[in-house]
């Protein structure tokens, strides 16, 4: 075997140790489990920017704008009855699975859909309608408030 093989061999190896990780070994917290996940997304009667406004009139992040390195976090809504504060962090272990890497929520909208569901529902901001029909932000899971 020559050393470039070897050396390209060894880059999978460890390709595949460091891009392989546990998605829940940044989550620790308080857990709730089957939680429906869905998604919402700025409606085309909105201005041009599409901006969506979260609970404390700042502009919404959609998951594309996190998975584009374009947003520190992604925004998420739940019922404002919990009184969560604004800005609690969130993880989402089976979202982190599926993209490979940890993903930072956080609680920084509500809405009226949402009064009355507790802890059984959140809403994931994406970018467009069709985003939203996408499977993986509309599913049961577990959502980990991050100590």
């Amino acid at each position: 075997m020559n050393f470039n093989a070897l050396i390209f061999l060894m880059f999978l190896k460890c390709g595949n140790i460091i891009g392989t990780i546990d998605s829940e070994v940044q989550c620790v917290g308080k857990q709730y489990k089957n939680v429906s996940l869905a998604a919402y997304f700025p409606s085309p009667q909105d201005d041009d920017d599409k901006t969506y406004r979260d609970m404390k009139g700042k502009k919404l992040r959609s998951l594309q704008e996190y998975l584009n390195d374009r947003s520190d976090f992604v925004s998420l809504a739940m019922d404002e009855r919990l009184g969560i504060a604004y800005g609690t962090k969130v993880c989402i272990p089976e979202l982190n699975k599926y993209f490979g890497y940890y993903l930072n929520f956080e609680v920084r909208d509500n809405g009226t859909d949402l009064l009355g569901m507790g802890y059984r529902r959140a809403d994931i901001f994406v970018r467009t309608e069709m985003d939203s029909y996408d499977s993986i932000v509309n599913k049961k899971v577990t959502l980990i408030f991050v100590k």
